[in-house]
Parts: structure tokens; C-alpha cells; sequence
């Protein structure tokens, strides 16, 4: 696993490309805001340019404000993102703003690694 940034207060975002399943997964850890977004933009950034989906392990994750929001919202114009773990906080964010609907969501890492190596098998 290729470490892309630590933050303060216990936040580190982590990045490791699966090639089989062909998918980057994105381990979120703590707190995610404007002041630590940019190593999730460019974890997004490097997925979107090789075409590879994104599965974001959310499980860890305690805080995830706008800026969250529209970094993977702005990833899944180019490829499809999953989100696993997303509960509490996360969950309400979006419920609230209505993007639940936007992402494929998966109760573990386990079950989103299966599905995406499912999809990549099978098409979307």
C-alpha cells in the first residue's frame, strides 16, 4: 500500500492500484476536509487517468465534509466509484444531499472488491 499523505489528528489517506480486480483502493482514515483533501484529489486523479475504478474504504472514516463530496463527485464523470464502510457521519452527508445514489455502496471492502472484480469481468 502506497501511502499518499498523512494529516494531523490521525488522518492519513492511502492508496493501492489492484490490478486484478483492476481497481484503486482508497483507505480513508480520520478526519477528511479542504485543509487534507488533496491526496484523495490525486489518488482520484491517477484512477481517472488510467480509466481503473475506485473503491474508497470508508470505514475509518470520522469526519468527511464538502470537499469529500465533491472530490469523488468529480471522479465518478470518468470512472465508477464505490464507497465501502460508510456509515455515521458520511452516511448522513449523503442522505442529506441526495448523492447516495451516485455511488455503489458496499457494507465492507471484502464485498466492494468482489464487485468490482465482478463488473470488471461482466461489464457495468
Amino acid at each position: 500500500m502506497e501511502t499518499i499523505g498523512d494529516f494531523p489528528a490521525g488522518t492519513s489517506i492511502t492508496a493501492e492500484l489492484r490490478r486484478t480486480p483492476a481497481v484503486w483502493l482508497v483507505r480513508i482514515v480520520g478526519y477528511v476536509d479542504i485543509d487534507c483533501i488533496e491526496p484523495l484529489r490525486a489518488a482520484l486523479s491517477e484512477a481517472t487517468r488510467t480509466r481503473t475504478a475506485v473503491l474508497l474504504d470508508c470505514s475509518d472514516t470520522t469526519f468527511a465534509d464538502s470537499s469529500f463530496l465533491n472530490a469523488v463527485l468529480q471522479a465518478i464523470r470518468f470512472v465508477p466509484v464505490h464507497l465501502a464502510g460508510v456509515s455515521g457521519m458520511l452516511a448522513s452527508l449523503l442522505k442529506v444531499t441526495g448523492t447516495e445514489e451516485a455511488f455503489h455502496l458496499h457494507p465492507d471492502v471484502a464485498t466492494g472488491l468482489r464487485e468490482c472484480a465482478r463488473r470488471e469481468e461482466n461489464g457495468p
